[in-house]
């Protein structure tokens, strides 16, 4: 009753009165109250939804608070699906979701696609050769249709999947001591394509002659690439333990070596509204996640996640980051941005190897070596503030009769 009459006075308050909005103010702070429009003494929140078999924590809900819109986190996944023969590696890059709602996933030696719309599920593609399998993915942003796909025989190909066609082959320079290819990554119609000898290779997509620059430092093999939001930046990981970050003007050396990890570093993100924030998790041996200023090359924070890192996505939304782990902790975790301090975490049965966020960043998909793909409702949307956000981009009446 005293946090409700205090919201009262504090609406019928002379604004113009400077030591009464000082008071109000502290008296505020101490009430955990927020502006008087938006204040509420009562919330109801939907009811918990029952868990089911799936394997979870003991409550089947989180609720997480932005700023006055409560949201509640599901603690069991929308849906699950079969992801039989997948690899149980830490290094493989195996899983992306497309602009189009298409999510890929690679199955030992095939690419298999789910349309989340309609639900349907088909085979892409297989390996050409028996003993080589599929060790990376990643759709192209530009042109939606098109995926690249890293092959363990030292290849990069390119698949139109409205077609379900190959569009072409690139194999590395020096296949033999190239290896595989753990991670790809596009930036426009370049692929940058990593290896397991600890190369990076930039592929020009439009031209025959495709290879048009080498990035030689890593000394083991390059399980994680990742270009900044403003494309200026093209950051590296791999099993020396080192995170590399390139400038997109010399792709040749790089401008920072980041030498802080103790462990192979697969889990790279930057941060969508800070250009040059670089998030990046240690493996087993590390088990931390680290920020970076990628102009600077310093490390502006250091937090011990007590289990291998395998994935990192950042959500606009609410500014939090969502963290994939290995051994020991076999799940998903969700933190709050700046403070990482942890809100909640979604559970599997093995160790999540890859997750992948949804084109409107409100559901993110993961795999595990459990062989289970697991689709969670993580990031709701405030639907009353997205109506408000679509409002206010339509022009007004003044401004439609303008000509």
């Amino acid at each position: 009753m005293c946090r409700a009459r205090h919201v009262i006075r504090k609406c019928n308050e002379d604004p113009s009165n400077e030591e009464a909005v000082d008071y109000q103010q502290a008296v505020a702070d101490s009430l955990n109250t927020n502006d008087c429009p938006g204040s509420r003494i009562l919330r109801y929140n939907a009811a918990v939804r029952d868990s089911g078999n799936v394997h979870c924590t003991t409550n089947s809900s989180v609720s997480a608070v932005k700023g006055l819109y409560r949201r509640t986190i599901p603690q069991m996944p929308e849906k699950v699906l079969d992801a039989p023969d997948i690899i149980d590696d830490f290094y493989l890059n195996i899983l992306d979701w497309s602009m189009d709602n298409i999510l890929a996933v690679a199955l030992n030696q095939e690419v298999y696609l789910w349309n989340s719309s309609s639900g349907d599920i088909t085979c892409l593609m297989s390996c050409g050769f028996d003993d080589e399998y599929v060790s990376s993915l990643e759709w192209s942003p530009d042109s939606h249709n098109i995926i690249a796909i890293g092959l363990s025989a030292g290849r990069v190909q390119l698949w139109d999947a409205s077609s379900q066609s190959l569009v072409r082959t690139m194999r590395l320079g020096g296949v033999s001591s190239a290896g595989r290819v753990p991670a790809v990554t596009w930036r426009e119609y370049l692929v940058s394509s990593a290896s397991k000898s600890g190369h990076i290779r930039h592929h020009d997509t439009r031209v025959a002659h495709h290879e048009v620059g080498v990035g030689d430092f890593h000394t083991q093999e390059v399980c994680g690439l990742s270009w900044s939001p403003d494309k200026r930046f093209l950051a590296s990981g791999a099993n020396d333990n080192f995170v590399c970050i390139w400038p997109f003007n010399d792709i040749s050396k790089p401008e920072h070596v980041l030498r802080d990890h103790q462990a192979a570093v697969k889990a790279l993100s930057w941060c969508p509204w800070k250009p040059n924030l670089l998030c990046t998790g240690g493996g087993t041996s590390d088990h931390t996640l680290r920020f970076w200023n990628a102009t600077t090359g310093a490390c502006v924070k250091s937090v011990d996640v007590v289990a291998q890192v395998s994935g990192i996505i950042w959500n606009t939304e609410y500014r939090e980051i969502l963290t994939s782990h290995g051994d020991p902790l076999k799940q998903l975790a969700i933190w709050k941005y700046p403070e990482i301090t942890k809100i909640t975490h979604l559970e599997h049965q093995g160790r999540v190897l890859c997750i992948a966020s949804s084109p409107n960043e409100e559901m993110v998909v993961s795999c595990a070596s459990d062989e289970t793909l697991r689709i969670w409702h993580c990031f709701q949307v405030d639907q009353n503030k997205k109506r408000i956000h679509e409002k206010s981009q339509r022009p007004s009446v003044y401004a439609r009769g303008i000509r």
